[in-house]
């Protein structure tokens, strides 16, 4: 008998790996397909992380990259609110504010509160015209002052004075878009030298009107060639190729056009109106929407409105191709739709979001022409008691830079 002590055998030791080290994504990866998607809050936020965070976000092409995504997404809407004067104030609030509505994607009332972005302190005359482009907002004054505003970043700037303008009473417009020739954002305005009636022609309008447009991150404005008719205080749209202005109604024959500015050549032409129609200030609007320019009026009634719109218009000088888009009919139960103005806002689907009256946001069915509350300004806005002026846009948030514009050097 074998009373050998046997050598215990070997286990096979199990060892448990240490944690994975975190696997670090390349810089193009991390900044051109995840930190691009996030919200232009998160990114601010992100760049004190460290310096190579802050450059990279700087960078023109990350910018860009995240415009571009922004552009592809649903919009929010932007509600810019300012308290006007009231009898015991000659001057107006000069507390400017931009409050965010983001809507269900489902018809029907929101009772969604606004989200306030921005509260700047802003020299703002009674009158103003507000615009919207890739996350700049314009605000064009009765002074001949204009104001570009990126809520998201908390810019706002004030461009040099403009031309002066003559008229007694003045309803500001300008326009913001981008020029996508030449890589550059600009705003544009008009301003009268000279507008009176002469009485010795039967006090038709007399006036000389030019035109003149600034380029971000410039230093001064450049005049254009002067708009061939007279422009009324109507906002003005811009499609991506051009702002389109409407004439103004008291030139005398009355225009039956539009006018088109190109920013490819910095020139005007004339699109007719559909047919049959003046423009007429206080019954219509131009409006954009999926990038084309729409023209609305009363349909049958006071509270029917037509939306027409205008086929690819290559400011060629070719026919005007105008189709009927749809037409809203809110039918007898409220009389008063409308009555104060009917202005689209953006559509999606069959479905267009219109503001009415200026007090309220309705989902209009573009199919069975039918209408829904969707939101009720002054109660969407905390704003304090008094009486307030609201302008909404259409609103994608994005990183460019108003004085820097790090958007140039490639195309869009």
């Amino acid at each position: 008998m074998d009373h050998r002590r046997r050598r215990p055998e070997k286990r096979l030791r199990i060892t448990t790996p240490p944690p994975a080290a975190g696997i670090a994504l390349p810089d193009d990866l991390l900044f051109m397909e995840v930190l691009v998607r996030l919200p232009a809050k998160c990114l601010l936020r992100f760049k004190s992380v460290c310096r190579s965070w802050c450059v990279g976000m700087a960078d023109a092409g990350f910018i860009r990259r995240q415009r571009n995504f922004s552009r592809a997404s649903p919009p929010s809407m932007l509600l810019i609110g300012r308290k006007s004067a009231t009898e015991d104030e000659e001057e107006p609030s000069g507390d400017i504010t931009f409050y965010r509505l983001r809507l269900g994607e489902t018809p029907g009332k929101s009772k969604v509160k606004a989200q306030l972005l921005l509260e700047k302190a802003c020299p703002l005359e009674a009158a103003t015209s507000v615009m919207h482009c890739d996350g700049l907002v314009s605000i064009v004054t009765a002074t001949d002052q204009v104001f570009v505003c990126n809520p998201a970043t908390n810019e706002l700037v004030a461009l040099p004075l403009g031309s002066p303008n003559v008229e007694n009473t003045k309803f500001p417009s300008g326009a913001i878009g981008f020029d996508r020739w030449r890589n550059q954002y600009v705003v544009a305005r008009y301003f009268y030298r000279r507008r009176c009636y002469d009485d010795e022609s039967g006090g038709k309008l007399d006036y000389d009107i030019g035109h003149e447009i600034f380029t971000l991150g410039g230093e001064s404005w450049e005049l254009t060639a002067d708009p061939p008719h007279a422009i009324g205080g109507t906002r003005p749209v811009y499609t991506g190729d051009a702002f389109y202005w409407a004439c103004d109604e008291d030139e005398h024959p009355r225009p039956s056009s539009l006018l088109r500015f190109s920013l490819r050549h910095r020139t005007f032409g004339l699109v007719p109106c559909p047919p049959k129609f003046g423009y007429h200030t206080a019954l219509d609007h131009l409006a954009e929407l999926d990038g084309k320019l729409c023209y609305v009026n009363n349909g049958a009634s006071l509270t029917t409105f037509d939306v027409w719109q205008l086929a690819d218009d290559d400011g060629t000088g070719g026919p005007a191709h105008w189709s009927l888009r749809c037409r809203i009919d809110p039918g007898d139960d409220d009389e008063c739709f409308g009555s104060y103005g009917f202005l689209p806002l953006w559509a999606t689907g069959d479905r267009m979001l219109a503001m009415v009256s200026d007090e309220t946001l309705y989902w209009c069915d573009e199919k069975s022409q039918g209408v829904e509350e969707a939101v009720d300004l002054e109660e969407a806005l905390d704003l304090e008691e008094g009486n307030y002026v609201r302008h909404v846009v259409p609103y994608r948030e994005s990183l460019v830079s108003i004085r820097n514009c790090t958007v140039q050097g490639h195309h869009s």
